[in-house]
């Protein structure tokens, strides 16, 4: 009788998965129940556990499957090693001459993390500046710490190029020439769920340019510099 109420009881009560919690010991039983708590006996003819509700549960080694210890467990610090994907999106804040105060950008970019310290990273995606830019950067981060929770330093730079084709026309002709980029700044990382999540702060200094030459007589070179706060968020996958 002990033995068949403590089959009905073991799969009611532990058969979920217990979330969110610090690391326990994990038996896993032939009949598909799985019992978390801390091993109080572990022998060549008994299992003993107690669980988080202080029960006391003991299994034969015929009945056990296998056993986890706590010792094994490695948390999921929601910022996984290798290679990822980063979508990243933001606004880069500040006066211009002849461009919009405020310059939205949306830039994907793939990510190699090492240690969960040092990632670098290739994209590109758009920015607005006085038209549609094509960015092609890469970007290098380190963060402080290895903990859930950490604050982290990047560089980054590349070319941009307009979306814009040149104009052409018997009185007028505009040719757009690539420019560049650069930027550094702070930022935080947190996990969220299996992934990472960031905000980041920093200067970004920018360069465009293009040429027009009037009834191909004379020609002019328009050059604009951004100097501007970089202001954005991301998530790596």
């Amino acid at each position: 009788m002990k033995k068949t109420l403590q089959l009905i009881i073991i799969p009611l009560l532990f058969s979920v998965e217990i979330v969110g919690q610090q690391p326990l010991d994990t038996i896993y039983l032939k009949n598909g129940s799985v019992v978390y708590g801390t091993i109080r006996e572990s022998s060549e003819n008994k299992y003993t556990i107690r669980t988080p509700d202080m029960f006391y549960f003991s299994f034969s080694p015929d009945e056990v499957e296998r056993f986890v210890s706590r010792e094994k467990y490695k948390p999921d610090r929601g910022r996984p090693e290798g290679i990822g994907f980063t979508m990243e999106s933001g606004f880069i804040i500040g006066s211009a001459e002849n461009a919009f105060p405020t310059l939205p950008s949306i830039t994907p970019r793939i990510t190699y993390t090492i240690n969960t310290i040092h990632s670098v990273s290739v994209g590109t995606g758009f920015e607005v500046y006085d038209e549609l830019m094509f960015p092609l950067f890469a970007e290098y981060k380190v963060n402080f710490s290895k903990k859930h929770v950490t604050a982290f330093c990047y560089l980054k730079g590349g070319g941009l190029f307009f979306l814009k084709p040149d104009e052409e026309d018997p009185y007028y002709n505009r040719d757009f020439k690539p420019g560049w980029t650069a930027g550094t700044g702070l930022g935080l990382s947190w996990p969220l769920g299996k992934y990472e999540s960031y905000v980041q702060v920093g200067y970004r200094h920018s360069h465009t340019k293009y040429i027009s030459e009037y009834q191909y007589i004379y020609q002019l070179s328009y050059i604009q510099y951004y100097n501007r706060l970089e202001i954005s968020w991301g998530f790596k996958f």
